[in-house]
């Protein structure tokens, strides 16, 4: 019961945080016109001071947002060349697991001494593994790995994780929005877990995921996948397949403080934007 009503919730934090983010965008915009048309400073220094906050935090997270498109794009080129530079035919047993599993198509093998592998590609995902990971796993977890990698596929999680991570960067002077960015990512290994444990069993999935983790990461993988907290993450996957069941999320006390005192700020100074609009010719709003 309690796991059917944490995803209503999960979907109205998200539901909520886009909204804020559109609404802050338009009223960034519209103080840009304020002071285009009214002049710097403001008739008060109250409405100054409101519609200069707004414009200052949507200039922040637009450049927050710019980084993480930047980082994203840098990413996906750096896959693109290890791609070109290193792809191999994909090995027999590697291209039956993927059969078994539905995305044989939708496979590609690069040579490489770091053992791993991905899902990658925001438009059209695919499932990116070494030739490293045959010699570091065993047929089993090699399978196990695979069917994580097609529950990523499958939910297309590169385009729903890039898209929370450019919300949460908007919403960085939140601190509980980048909290639910790291809380959605760590939802959808362990959603990726579940399914890959159900296939090829618990204990081979926690196998493969522990020798991974010990292994050197490559640096265009590192570069291509979302900034998280690995040691935590990996803490909590290794709970799921040891209990059963997913380790509770909560966010910080000191996160939840600091967000209601932004927000104790924007508020206001997001109704004296809007209100201001009245004094611009013809009015706005």
């Amino acid at each position: 019961m309690r796991s059917k009503l944490r995803l209503p919730a999960t979907v109205s934090c998200w539901v909520l945080l886009t909204l804020a983010v559109l609404g802050h965008a338009a009223l960034a915009v519209l103080a840009v016109a304020e002071f285009a048309t009214l002049g710097w400073p403001l008739p008060t220094w109250f409405d100054t001071g409101a519609v200069t906050l707004v414009l200052a935090t949507a200039a922040v997270g637009l450049a927050a947002s710019t980084l993480v498109a930047v980082r994203a794009v840098a990413g996906a080129r750096a896959l693109r060349a290890l791609i070109r530079a290193g792809s191999r035919p994909v090995p027999s047993f590697i291209q039956n697991e993927a059969a078994a599993l539905g995305c044989a198509a939708r496979l590609d093998v690069v040579v490489g001494e770091e053992a791993f592998a991905v899902t990658y590609g925001v438009i059209r995902p695919r499932i990116l593994v070494s030739t490293a990971l045959t010699t570091a796993l065993t047929p089993a977890e090699i399978g196990a790995v695979l069917a994580h990698e097609h529950e990523h596929l499958r939910h297309r999680d590169p385009l729903r994780l890039l898209a929370g991570r450019l919300f949460a960067a908007w919403a960085c002077c939140l601190p509980a929005a980048r909290w639910l960015a790291g809380r959605a990512a760590l939802r959808h290994e362990l959603a990726a877990d579940r399914a890959a444990a159900g296939c090829a069993g618990r204990g081979v999935l926690a196998g493969a995921l522990l020798k991974l983790a010990s292994r050197p990461v490559c640096p265009a993988i590192a570069a291509a996948s979302p900034a998280g907290d690995g040691p935590r993450s990996l803490e909590a996957r290794v709970t799921q397949l040891e209990a059963g069941r997913p380790p509770r999320q909560r966010p910080a006390v000191s996160r939840l403080l600091a967000s209601a005192g932004t927000l104790a700020l924007l508020a206001p100074a997001s109704l004296c934007c809007a209100a201001m609009s009245q004094f611009m010719p013809g009015g706005v709003l």
